[in-house]
């Protein structure tokens, strides 16, 4: 089944982008699929799940899955929507863009590839594109008005940020 596309049920970006939020899909879908990442395309079944939460689309900008042998980075949802984070303060939310590590890092450390690819593919163009400094990537938690581990309680931003600054575009 094909998502529908309901683009009359997101809200609309009205300002810059100036920041980057990191979560992990554990927080918000309830899906095995949103559990754990494997090798398999997990990407429909996620969105079956935003469908039957009768959300209009996923809540982040980007999803980071592994597929087969390799993480790739796609777009869920484009920049002009926001994403609704109510525990995030909402001039925070409104200029940020969400990416998702597929699955649960509570319990695992996220692979140097994964980081690797979030901060290649998905950081390094952001930063790039809209002009922000690598200070305003932030983890969920760290925004959050709620007690929370996401992205997760292996995900450190030190690391994130040390291979943004590695893969920095100049």
């Amino acid at each position: 089944m094909r998502p529908r596309l309901n683009p009359a049920r997101l809200k609309v970006r009205r300002g810059p982008i100036q920041w980057i939020v990191l979560h992990h899909t554990a927080e918000l879908y309830p899906a095995p699929s949103a559990q754990i990442d494997n090798a398999q395309f997990q990407l429909p079944a996620l969105y079956n799940n935003a469908l039957e939460k009768d959300d209009a689309d996923l809540n982040y900008h980007f999803v980071i899955e592994m597929i087969k042998e390799d993480y790739y980075a796609i777009m869920t949802r484009p920049f002009v929507y926001l994403c609704d984070w109510d525990d995030i303060d909402a001039n925070i939310n409104k200029r940020s863009i969400h990416v998702a590590f597929l699955g649960s890092y509570d319990f695992k450390i996220p692979p140097p590839r994964l980081l690797e690819v979030l901060s290649f593919r998905v950081i390094n163009p952001l930063i790039k594109l809209f002009d922000i400094t690598p200070n305003r990537v932030k983890l969920h938690r760290d925004l959050s008005k709620n007690d929370i581990s996401c992205p997760g309680d292996f995900v450190g931003i030190d690391k994130i940020i040390a291979l943004t600054r590695k893969y920095v575009v100049k």
